[in-house]
């Protein structure tokens, strides 16, 4: 026979193998043993592995399956079989082995290449069936198969991927009650973001390994846990409690942020083996870093401590991450030299290149030099690479409109700039990873630009004269990664136009009322260009935002300096409505329209009643921003603050139900234009409002006893009087008899003392319940999450009637029912002839033919009964059939 090994054929030692005579009466012992040690040489060499793929052009992928074998083992794979998770499977042949006799370890690599067609999503996986025997947390290890799977997302959102990469090898083991701590030092390659956890280690046909357990098992407690860390991927197994071989495995996902939506682009699963032995050593410590952010361009360099706990020990410490592999620019390492206490130096020259969002995670490694156990430290810290801020800007006022220039990024890959605006100055000083623009400064986003040369932008948008522009600058880049923001840079519009400054109420009267309107002048008219004389016209609307009746025009006046900029309107309805001003100025004697003021409203308020409290709300249309509200209410004839509000309400309470409560509110705010006075102080309207209760009591808190057997429904429910409310008169209880019916009201509970409430709906307990609270005034509580029960139905038939009107058994009818909603029951004769129907679960049936009355003949009569349970999903049927014996009825007769 012919054994198959790793895709080759080799001769089976059993057929050429002679065996002397004298031996012959061993044959069939020594072919056993034989075969048991061939097997375990076949089982007994995976430590490690996993598949990382990566995008190579058009459809093409190209896959590594990185293996760690025993070096001391007699199996050996030259090839693998990799199934690229479309339906297609590849013998890979090894294309690289490097060998560390000293650790007994072999590391091998598989290469190819794949097509895929089309986007979708890919399990890579090979499935090799050799486990070590005798894996602690891996029952009957050696029957088990090593299966480790790469997730590949091609999408037509996320693009190509490359995967995760490991520059930690897995090979690391474990001490006795002393902490292991291993990190994979794992990068993305396409700057992706990782998380990270783990998982249970595959077996045969890449399914999850039965029985399995997590290190931390062996034995549980004591202080014997295992975690991972899903943002830096750091895996602590703190005080192993059972010495052996143990396999863990982590999987380590990519996510990608694509137009503001994070989507997965796969992961990678490692799985490796830790052997737990026996030492006295303690593990050496690194002191712990700090994340940071460096500016491209600026020198990165720190120094990073570890010490050995154990006298005469020596460590080692080394470092691994991303920026010591990048092609340009490299970080670089100095490692110490072995000793008690070192000390290593981390030094980086940053480029523009280097600008992403994601950081780069460097992992340092210290390692003692314990003869048993080499234990080993690890600690992660984070650096990102933040792109300068865009130098030199300026704000310009043009006409209507302010340009904005700033020089271009020196990072010429990105790919445009945002722009972001708020009225007035914020004072932004970015702390030191702080990029972009953080929405607490105030400023929003206004634009964007498209390429790294596009350097200016006209803003012409909703811009008022009077305030004051402030915008900030921001270069962006294909991730989504921000610069740091420029310096704020300002501008303010001409003051071409006249500044409305006051629109306030003086009286409030639905007919009689007024309202005090002031401006001030287009100081900064160029009047050579736009001679006089001048002119004001004044408009007024109703409401907020559009004014378009004129109800005043000034005369004319030589100069600028028009004497003529308030005005008194009369005449109005101020109760009930707001106003709106703007004005327009001309010159040329009238001939020339220069231009409109921005409107303005006078600030309109309400009262909203509620128990025992009036809320105050307030509502205005103005170009300058109220910063600051004072509250007063007419006590004993006399206006008396009450308080203030810096936003557009205010809450007076403790006050009495049914009794009148009047208010007006002045405001204070101002133009961001330091030019213009302040602040601007302008009054609404008085209202009043009368408290009355309009808040329900709490929703009840409500429980149910679904007692299907009895059958009975009991709900009770907390009394809202003792928690959150006072005057809580009675309850409301709803019930719907299925998930999907609506609620209906079945009954009132009188008393808020009285919390409980027993219900059946005929012998059904399905359902669901809402209890309301009612206070006295009539509010009612909300429905919240509804209780609810279902049934045990049950409906059996006898097998025997005896209708001779003796008073015993003289019906056919079930065995006592419930969670019956209804029936359809058919009795036939022998002959198939349908001799009674029923549709009432009690049926009372009493031995006559339907509709006729005619006794029926003593016999037996089959049944069909289509049963409807009522349940909480709905109605269920469940069908009957059987055979009921009639006796005492009539004689023998035609019709049975």
């Amino acid at each position: 026979m012919q054994f198959t090994r790793s895709g080759e054929r080799w001769p089976s030692v059993l057929t050429n193998f002679v065996l002397p005579s004298k031996m012959r009466v061993f044959r069939p012992l020594f072919l056993l043993v034989f075969l048991l040690l061939a097997g375990a040489a076949v089982a007994t060499h995976n430590r490690a592995g996993e598949i990382i793929v990566c995008h190579v052009g058009g459809g093409w992928y190209e896959a590594t399956i990185v293996t760690h074998t025993k070096l001391s083992a007699p199996a050996d794979r030259p090839e693998l079989t990799l199934n690229w998770g479309d339906g297609v499977s590849t013998v890979v042949g090894r294309t690289n082995i490097v060998d560390t006799p000293g650790s007994d370890l072999r590391r091998n690599e598989y290469v190819a290449q794949h097509e895929y067609l089309g986007v979708g999503s890919f399990i890579l996986q090979f499935d090799d069936q050799n486990r070590n025997g005798g894996v602690v947390n891996v029952p009957n290890s050696i029957s088990q198969s090593f299966c480790v799977q790469t997730k590949l997302v091609i999408s037509a959102l996320g693009g190509n991927n490359c995967s995760v990469r490991f520059l930690n090898p897995p090979i690391q083991d474990a001490c006795y009650q002393r902490p292991w701590i291993h990190n994979s030092a794992a990068f993305d390659p396409d700057g992706d973001s990782l998380s990270y956890e783990p998982v249970v280690c595959l077996g045969l046909n890449c399914d999850p390994i039965g029985g399995y357990q997590y290190p931390n098992a062996f034995p549980a407690g004591g202080g014997n846990t295992y975690t991972i860390d899903p943002t830096n991927g750091t895996i602590s197994w703190l005080n192993p409690g059972l010495l052996g071989e143990y396999n863990i495995a982590f999987r380590v996902h990519e996510w990608r942020r694509v137009n503001g939506v994070v989507i997965e682009m796969g992961w990678v699963t490692r799985d490796m083996q830790v052997t737990v032995r026996t030492c006295t050593n303690e593990p050496p410590v690194i002191q712990a870093l700090l994340d940071t952010c460096v500016e491209a361009g600026d020198f990165l360099t720190f120094n990073v401590n570890a010490s050995d706990p154990n006298f005469g020990q020596q460590v080692t410490l080394t470092a691994l991450g991303q920026p010591l592999v990048l092609a340009n620019s490299p970080a670089t390492f100095v490692s110490p030299s072995p000793a008690q206490s070192v000390t290593g130096v981390f030094s980086w020259q940053t480029t523009c290149s280097h600008v992403r969002l994601q950081p780069y995670q460097m992992v340092f490694n210290a390692i003692d030099n314990d003869p048993e156990v080499q234990l080993q430290d690890y600690k992660t810290m984070n650096i990102t690479v933040v792109a300068p801020a865009p130098e030199d800007p300026s704000a310009t006022p043009s006409g209507n409109a302010i340009d904005l220039q700033w020089d271009a990024s020196i990072c010429s890959n990105a790919t445009g700039y945002r722009i972001y605006r708020r009225s007035g100055l914020f004072g932004f000083t970015p702390d030191h990873c702080e990029t972009g623009v953080p929405a607490y400064t105030g400023y929003t986003f206004l634009a964007s630009t498209a390429g790294v040369s596009n350097t200016s932008y006209t803003d012409a948008s909703n811009l008022i004269i009077g305030n004051q522009y402030c915008y900030m600058v921001v270069a962006v880049f294909p991730d989504g990664a921000q610069s740091y923001a420029s310096v704020e840079f300002c501008a303010i519009l001409d003051r071409q136009v006249p500044v409305i400054t006051k629109v306030s109420v003086v009286d409030t009267d639905i007919t009689f009322g007024i309202d005090s309107v002031q401006w001030s002048n287009a100081y900064d008219l160029d009047t050579t260009a736009r001679p006089g004389p001048y002119q004001f016209k004044l408009y007024r609307g109703t409401g907020f935002t559009t004014a378009t009746q004129l109800i005043w025009t000034s005369s004319l006046h030589p100069f600028l300096e028009h004497p003529d900029t308030n005005f008194v309107d009369t005449g109005l309805n101020t109760q009930d409505q707001a106003h709106v001003y703007r004005v327009l100025l001309l010159g040329g004697g009238g001939a020339d329209t220069i231009g409109y003021s921005s409107p303005a409203s006078s600030v309109f308020i309400n009262a909203v009643p509620n128990d025992e409290q009036i809320t105050v709300q307030w509502t205005h249309n103005t170009p300058w921003q109220n910063t600051l509200y004072n509250v007063f209410r007419d006590i004993g004839g006399t206006w008396t603050l009450l308080g203030t509000s810096t936003t557009d309400s205010y809450v007076d309470t403790l006050l009495v139900n049914g009794e009148r409560y009047c208010y007006l509110v002045q405001s204070f705010g101002a133009y961001s234009d330091p030019a213009i006075f302040s602040p601007l102080i302008n009054w609404s309207q008085e209202v009043c409002g009368v408290p009355v209760d309009l808040t329900p009591p709490c929703a009840p808190t409500v429980s149910l006893d679904n007692d299907c057997e009895t059958p009975l429904n009991t709900l009770t429910w907390n009394n809202p009087n003792e928690s959150c409310a006072d005057d809580t008169w009675f309850y409301r209880v709803y019930y719907a008899d299925s998930l999907n019916a609506p609620f209906v009201l079945i009954a009132t509970v009188n008393g808020a003392e009285n919390t409980v409430f027993t219900h059946v709906n005929n012998s059904s307990v399905a359902g669901c319940y809402q209890v309301t609270a009612v206070d006295t005034v009539g509010n009612e509580s909300p429905f919240v999450e509804p209780v609810c029960g279902d049934n045990c139905p049950q409906y059996t038939l006898p097998n025997i009637f005896t209708p001779n009107a003796d008073r015993v058994n003289d019906f056919f009818v079930p065995f006592p029912y419930r969670g019956v909603r209804s029936i359809e029951l058919t009795v036939f004769n022998r002959w198939g002839m349908v001799v009674f129907e029923a549709l009432d679960p009690a049926i009372l049936w009493n031995g006559t033919l339907k509709n006729t009355g005619e006794v029926l003949p003593d016999g037996v009569y089959y049944y069909v009964c289509n049963v409807n349970y009522a349940r909480l999903i709905g109605t269920e049927m469940v069908q009957l059939k059987g055979y009921v014996h009639l006796q005492g009825g009539g004689a023998g007769s035609p019709v049975n």
